[in-house]
């Protein structure tokens, strides 16, 4: 085996490593995208009836900001039912097209639900998810999925947990990315520091000025290691 190859897993450790600190700091994402103020109650908001499909309709709430977003669907229900719901109410509702929810908010629970709370967290991309479906009718009336409630001193906070696969593998390699980054400047550094004191690189024993390799690890000196070790 090359010389060079014992060094192979010296490298193949640290990608690992930032692998699953990535997944880590991905949740560490959620975590606090979910403390932040309120739970999202000081996030933008809208509210409008949507015509989902065929004769069905919805009234969707949404709180939405960066990391964090929280969406409340109360239907489906019959167009007519809506309807006869705007014309009921004093204010009029605003009427948008299409369907805004989610794929993880479309399919719920329990049968028919009358509200749908989803949830999701995660920077920079929404990574988890999670919902409580409701129907008064049914027992239970309210089921969770992928949510889990915490006191959180006078608040009690919803953290998603289930994972939105795409967000979480693209967060994941973000914060890999940085963090392999941050080490291999550090080894870097490192290992310049020990070229100057007339060191291996790789193992610290003392280099010789005429030397090819490390006695010691095998490493091959280069040009850059003996001229840096020479000033």
């Amino acid at each position: 085996m090359p010389a060079g190859g014992r060094h192979r897993p010296a490298v193949l450790l640290p990608v690992l490593a930032c692998i699953v600190l990535g997944v880590l700091c991905s949740v560490a994402s959620m975590i606090v995208a979910v403390l932040i103020p309120d739970g999202g109650q000081h996030a933008p908001r809208t509210s409008a009836r949507h015509d989902l499909a065929a004769d069905q309709a919805a009234y969707i709430f949404t709180a939405r900001r960066p990391g964090y977003l929280l969406m409340t669907v109360s239907g489906p229900m019959e167009r007519s039912t809506a309807d006869a719901l705007d014309s009921f109410q004093s204010q009029r509702i605003p009427l948008r097209p299409g369907d805004p929810r989610p794929a993880w908010l479309r399919r719920s629970a329990i049968e028919q639900p009358q509200t749908s709370r989803g949830v999701a967290a995660g920077w920079p991309l929404l990574s988890f998810w999670g919902r409580t479906d409701t129907n008064v009718n049914l027992d239970p009336q309210r089921v969770d999925t992928g949510v889990a409630w915490v006191q959180v001193g006078k608040a009690r906070r919803a953290f998603p947990w289930r994972p939105i696969w795409r967000g979480l593998a693209l967060n994941t390699l973000a914060y890999g990315a940085m963090l392999l980054a941050v080490w291999f400047a550090l080894l870097y550094a490192w290992r310049l520091w020990r070229r100057k004191r007339r060191r291996c690189p790789a193992c610290a024993y003392p280099i010789e000025p005429t030397a090819n390799q490390c006695p010691e690890c095998g490493r091959p000196y280069g040009r850059a290691d003996r001229a840096v070790s020479s000033r």
